[in-house]
């Protein structure tokens, strides 16, 4: 089984930036202001909310988190595994 680095996975969650990693899977979005609002892939529904700052996401219909490796993982239904090497290149980019 292959295993990530404790530093990997930090910098996949930190620097990875969510804005873009929603851009990437193309989940449906809009900016208002200085949040970008998208669909959640757990409900479905209009009411995930992106916090640049700190680099997280959350629903606040069905009360879901997410960082990057979570929402990658919801949207695509890939394994850990195939997340974490789809955001490797992202992190190199």
């Amino acid at each position: 089984m292959k295993r990530f680095s404790p530093e990997l996975l930090r910098r996949l969650r930190n620097d990875v930036e969510i804005a873009t990693v929603v851009e990437r899977l193309e989940i449906p979005r809009q900016v208002r202001g200085c949040r970008l609002l998208f669909r959640c892939p757990d409900c479905d529904g209009n009411s995930g909310v992106t916090s640049l700052r700190q680099n997280l996401a959350r629903c606040f219909r069905c009360s879901r988190s997410f960082n990057p490796i979570d929402l990658v993982m919801a949207e695509r239904h890939w394994s850990f595994l195939q997340t974490v090497e789809y955001l490797e290149v992202l992190l190199h980019e």
